[in-house]
């Protein structure tokens, strides 16, 4: 399917592109044995295999990453053991520990380290190694997501088929406690498979290199970063320009969530705060109107716990996609307040930031 106009290039590229995609296997089976809150795969170490750097490969995997010290070996390791004879891996760093470090150990099996620099946000980040990247298919992780070896394999049958991106079903891995828990049940309840939301993106993330350039790659933001919603942003540029989606709800990968109270504040204060970026910067609110937004949905969020009866039917209906259920009740009544806080801290923090902004 072309792009419009608008996004410059075709999207699928000529029939002589196509019949040079490679053909892929058979399909593989997604279970996987969980072995102290992990998958068995994840755990089991590997040796690492030598790329072939002079080849260019089919896939670019992108990783940014901020101080990810203590996981980014494993999940190096992990990647180069994905089953497929043509990647890359690419890894944007921006931090303050030792993850390059870490990172350049892995030269030699074809990893390549870029530094980002300045705080420059996710979006920025994934765009350097978009830009860089010699692949033709790019798969955009974070550095906490898991994928199963076959991953890369299976992603070949649908862009062998003409696919322009695909998303993957995501699930959470440390659901054995409770605020992992109940984000797992939050996702299957707003994005599982009996929803009809149009999800323009998920975790494991892929699309060709030229439909990310023709749609102009991911927003970053203008004076300040977008710190969230900048990647449904970006799926809903590809979506407007007419490539072609596939959803693949069979192939799964997983992450790993903040299990700690700070770490769930801070996660979902941050999506607050994307919330507002995205009233200002994409839907282009006049600061008067953010202002507006704002305090709306203090309004909204104040009547919702005093009343008690939204956030009790909340918890009783995420409690219902618990494997604990009734017990999960009241706990999920009470991360649900404490989220609802969170996010609208995150919002009046955006806002004073759009305003910050808008008076410099």
């Amino acid at each position: 399917m072309a792009g419009s106009p608008a996004c410059g290039h075709d999207a699928t590229g000529s029939e002589t592109d196509m019949a040079q995609r490679s053909e892929c296997g058979a399909k593989g089976d997604v279970r996987s044995c969980a072995r102290d809150g992990l998958p068995l795969w994840w755990t089991v170490p590997v040796t690492p295999r030598q790329m072939q750097t002079e080849t260019v490969p089919r896939f670019s995997i992108i990783v940014p990453t901020r101080n990810e010290e203590a996981d980014i070996a494993a999940t190096l390791r992990a990647l180069l053991a994905l089953e497929h004879p043509a990647f890359e891996v690419l890894v944007v760093d921006d931090s303050s520990d030792r993850t390059r470090e870490i990172v350049r150990g892995f030269a030699a099996d074809g990893v390549r380290c870029m530094e980002q620099g300045a705080q420059r946000g996710r979006a920025a980040a994934r765009n350097t190694g978009m830009r860089a990247a010699r692949g033709e298919i790019l798969v955009i992780l974070n550095a906490d997501v898991h994928l199963p070896p076959d991953f890369l394999r299976r992603l070949e049958v649908h862009y062998a088929a003409g696919a322009d991106y695909v998303l993957v079903e995501n699930e959470i891995e440390n659901t054995q406690q409770l605020l992992p828990r109940y984000l797992q049940a939050q996702h299957t309840h707003q994005y599982g498979v009996h929803t009809k939301v149009d999800m323009n993106w998920t975790e494991g993330f892929s699309c060709r290199r030229q439909a990310a350039l023709d749609a102009g790659l991911q927003p970053e933001g203008g004076a300040v970063p977008l710190v969230a919603g900048e990647d449904g942003w970006f799926g809903e540029r590809l979506q407007a320009c007419g490539f072609r989606k596939v959803f693949d709800r069979s192939l799964v990968a997983t992450h790993v969530v903040p299990a700690q109270w700070r770490s769930f504040w801070t996660q979902r204060a941050g999506r607050g705060q994307g919330t507002a970026q995205i009233w200002r910067q994409r839907e282009g609110n006049s600061l008067g109107v953010l202002m507006l937004r704002t305090v709306m949905q203090t309004v909204i969020s104040a009547v919702g716990i005093v009343v008690l009866l939204p956030a009790a039917r909340r918890a009783w209906l995420l409690s219902r996609l618990s494997p604990y259920r009734d017990q999960d009740l009241v706990p999920f009544f009470a991360v649900g307040n404490v989220e609802v806080l969170a996010n609208l801290t995150g919002i009046w923090r955006g806002c004073i930031e759009a305003v910050r902004a808008g008076n410099a």
